[in-house]
């Protein structure tokens, strides 16, 4: 059977972890401090729709040897803002054949899944990786405390979207999805395959641009206005840089899916940014989110404000400290009402 090396510890590369593990697959998950120690002492507590337990998960530091070897899938489970180092920390190393020996190296022999929200990862990772398969995660999971996963999708554990981002070679890429998409719909995720897996990540990255408003105090029928109005902002933005998001309903792979399920003990409006946040971890995606859009207004000469807005809001407040029930949303409410009056006159 194929081995994994999952790179990245949070909810999704732990709920990977577990599910391709107990479905007999050899994995190795690459982690880090609290989370490495905690997984190398103690078992992890996870907790699905089919109830709770602990599971035991082979875990080392990405300096360790990886041991990689022909027929290993790297999967990039970081965050956005952590690839750019992680990436290079794998392409470089050696990779052997079955007897041992070496065959060259992880940049050409071994291909890599990047599974960020956002729209760098997969261009990112080409710089140093000749396959690389890019995928949309939709999966309700929290990771909100150290050696704890929660994962609320039901009958699913959650949908992926994926398809060849680039490759040198067009069978072997090939024959690396299918792969992939085999053993994650044995380890119960509803997978659909596409051929411009690009306009899957720009409908994420509409979506995806809201998520930072669930750290922000508020009332929630005002986040979902200033919502609406980031992620059309988004869409004007994106086509102006040549992207053409899917439809928001087409990242609905399943209309019975359930995503909260109390068994799980999975919270609604607690999604990545949120759980950053709330762990006050010392970066977060927002930068790759709603500062993805920034960046492509200011390349394209069209406005954002409010994406820039946010952007600026949370990543000012990352460095305080980050927390919750943060001020700015009165902020984005004036932006949105100029913006309208301009627009009327």
């Amino acid at each position: 059977m194929t081995r994994y090396v999952i790179v990245g510890a949070g909810a999704i590369g732990v709920s990977l972890a577990v599910e391709l593990g107990d479905r007999g697959h050899d994995v190795l998950l690459v982690a880090r401090g609290a989370t490495l120690e905690h997984l190398v002492t103690q078992p992890l507590s996870y907790h699905t729709h089919a109830g709770s337990r602990e599971v035991r998960l082979r875990a080392v530091d990405l300096a360790a040897d990886l041991g990689l070897r022909i027929g290993d899938i790297v999967v990039l489970a970081v965050k956005s803002q952590d690839l750019p180092t992680v990436a290079p920390a794998v392409a470089w190393r050696d990779v052997t054949d079955e007897h041992g020996d070496i065959r060259g190296i992880a940049a050409e022999l071994i291909p890599v899944v990047t599974v960020q929200n956002g729209l760098d990862a997969e261009r990112a990772a080409t710089r140093w990786f000749d396959t690389v398969l890019g995928a949309v995660f939709l999966i309700s999971a929290q990771h909100g405390r150290t050696g704890e996963v929660r994962v609320g999708g039901h009958p699913h554990l959650g949908g992926i979207i994926a398809g060849i981002s680039s490759t040198r070679t067009p069978e072997f890429a090939e024959q690396a999805l299918k792969t992939v998409a085999t053993d994650v719909t044995e380890a119960n995720f509803l997978i659909t395959l596409a051929s411009d897996i690009r306009s899957y990540k720009a409908a994420k990255i509409v979506h995806s641009v809201r998520n930072g408003l669930e750290v922000l105090a508020g009332d929630r029928r005002t986040k979902d206005t200033v919502g609406l109005a980031l992620s059309a902002e988004a869409r004007t933005v994106l086509a102006a840089a040549g992207f053409t998001p899917r439809d928001l309903a087409d990242l609905v792979l399943d209309p019975a899916q359930t995503h909260f399920d109390e068994q799980s003990g999975v919270t609604p409006g607690r999604q990545s940014t949120w759980q950053s946040f709330a762990r006050a971890t010392p970066t977060n995606e927002v930068d790759y989110l709603n500062g993805e859009i920034a960046l492509l207004s200011r390349l394209h000469a069209v406005p954002a404000p409010l994406n820039t807005r946010l952007q600026q809001l949370l990543s000012r407040a990352t460095h305080t400290g980050g927390g919750l029930d943060l001020p700015g949303l009165e902020t984005l409410t004036e932006l949105l009402a100029t913006a309208s009056s301009q627009q009327q006159h």
